[in-house]
C-alpha cells in the first residue's frame, strides 16, 4: 500500500511539474537574391537576407513557484543555400544558455549569449534590429557579436532596465586573457527610450578593447526614429584568436588591432562610429526603413586615418503573419586608409566603393 500512494505521489508530482512546463520549436529564414558590386568583380547570387540570420531553436520554461522559472535557450544558424551551419559551424552558435528568472529578483542567465554592447543596440536603437549582411551590420565587429562562456544578469527597476555580463576568457593560468565585461542601461519613457553601455575586452597578451555606446529612440504613430552611437579603442597589438581555436577572444567576431597595410600596428585605434534611421508604416501591409551609419577611423595605421559611410533603404511589404517580401538597396564609401584596412569592419577588395540589392523572402514559424 505504502508503495502503491508513494508511486501515486511521483506521478502526481511529475504530471504537475509537466503540466507548468513548455518548450518551444521556432524558427525563422531570410534568404535573398542579392547583386553586389566589389573590387574583385560584381556578383549575383542567392544570399541570407540583409534583416536576419535564418535560425531554428528551442525554448523552454519550468514555473518553479513563487514568481521564479527555470528557463533555457537553443539556437542554430544556417544558410538554406547550402545547408551549412553559420556562426563557426557551431551546433547552436547563435546562442546556448540556461537560467533562472524571477519576477523581483531578475534573470540570471549561463552560456553562449549576445554581447552586452550589441545587444544594447541593436535590439534597442538599430532601425532593423542589427541587421545580418556587412553592408548593414558592420559595426558589430567593433563590438563583437556574440561570447562564448557568458554569465548575464538583467533586471528592471520601474522605467530602468540594467543588464551585467562577463565572459570568461577560459585561458589556463588568467582569470583576464579572452574575458569581457559589460554593463548597460537604459532609460523606457511614453514613446522611446535612451541608454548607455560599456564593456572592455582583454586579449591574451594584456591588450584591451574598449566600447562605450549611446543610443535613443522615439516613435508616434507610424513614424520611429533612431540614433546610437560607439566609440570602440583597440591598443596597438590588440588581436583575436583564430575561430574555433579556443583561444582569446575566438568566435566573437571583434576584430584585431595588430597588423596594418604598412605593416605593424604601433598606434592605439579609435573608431568613432553613429547611426541615423527612420521607420515609417503607413499601412499595415506597408513598412519603409532608411538608414545612414559613419564612422570615422583614427589611426588605421599610425598617421592615417579613414572613414567608412553606408546608406541603405528597404520597402516591406507584409503578406501575412508569418511572411513578407523585402526590397534592400544599401551603398557603402570608403575613404583614406579604410579602402585596403586589414582591420577595417567594412573593406571591397581594394575598391572604394561597393553597392549591393537584395530581394527577399522571409518566413517565421
Amino acid at each position: 500500500m505504502k508503495q502503491l500512494l508513494g508511486g501515486a505521489a511521483i506521478a502526481l508530482f511529475c504530471c504537475g511539474a509537466y503540466a507548468q512546463s513548455s518548450v518551444t520549436l521556432y524558427g525563422l529564414i531570410d534568404e535573398s537574391v542579392r547583386f553586389q558590386t566589389s573590387g574583385a568583380g560584381n556578383t549575383v547570387e542567392l544570399n541570407e537576407g540583409a534583416i536576419n540570420g535564418t535560425r531554428f531553436g528551442f525554448k523552454g520554461s519550468e514555473d518553479l513557484g513563487d514568481g521564479s522559472k527555470a528557463i533555457f535557450a537553443l539556437e542554430s544558424g544556417y544558410n538554406v543555400g547550402t545547408g551549412k551551419s553559420d556562426q563557426q559551424q557551431q551546433l547552436f552558435g547563435r546562442f546556448a544558455w540556461v537560467g533562472l528568472q524571477n519576477d523581483k529578483f531578475g534573470t540570471l542567465k549561463a552560456g553562449r549569449q549576445y554581447g552586452g554592447v550589441y545587444s544594447f543596440y541593436a535590439f534597442n536603437f538599430d532601425p532593423i534590429g542589427g541587421g545580418n549582411i556587412n553592408a548593414v551590420d558592420w559595426s558589430l565587429f567593433l563590438t563583437g557579436i556574440r561570447f562564448d562562456d557568458t554569465i548575464e544578469y538583467d533586471n528592471k527597476f520601474g522605467p530602468v532596465a540594467l543588464a551585467l555580463q562577463h565572459s570568461f576568457g577560459g585561458q589556463p593560468g588568467s582569470a583576464v586573457s579572452g574575458s569581457t565585461t559589460t554593463a548597460s542601461v537604459i532609460y523606457n519613457f511614453r514613446g522611446g527610450k535612451v541608454g548607455l553601455a560599456a564593456a572592455q575586452s582583454d586579449d591574451g597578451s594584456g591588450h584591451k578593447l574598449l566600447v562605450g555606446s549611446a543610443g535613443g529612440t522615439y516613435a508616434w504613430g507610424p513614424v520611429g526614429l533612431y540614433l546610437y552611437g560607439i566609440d570602440a579603442r583597440r591598443d596597438a597589438g590588440f588581436s583575436v584568436a583564430a575561430t574555433n581555436s579556443g583561444g582569446p577572444l575566438s568566435n566573437t567576431n571583434i576584430i584585431s588591432n595588430a597588423t596594418t597595410q604598412f605593416g605593424t600596428q604601433t598606434a592605439a585605434r579609435d573608431d568613432v562610429f553613429v547611426r541615423v534611421g527612420a521607420s515609417y508604416q503607413p499601412a499595415a501591409q506597408l513598412r519603409f526603413i532608411a538608414s545612414y551609419a559613419y564612422d570615422h577611423a583614427n589611426n588605421v595605421a599610425p598617421g592615417h586615418n579613414g572613414t567608412i559611410q553606408g546608406i541603405y533603404g528597404i520597402a516591406d511589404y507584409i503578406l501575412s503573419k508569418r511572411t513578407d517580401v523585402y526590397l534592400e538597396i544599401d551603398h557603402s564609401h570608403l575613404t583614406g586608409a579604410s579602402i585596403d584596412d586589414p582591420n577595417g569592419p567594412l573593406t571591397f577588395a581594394g575598391s572604394a566603393n561597393n553597392f549591393g540589392a537584395s530581394l527577399s523572402l522571409r518566413e517565421v514559424f
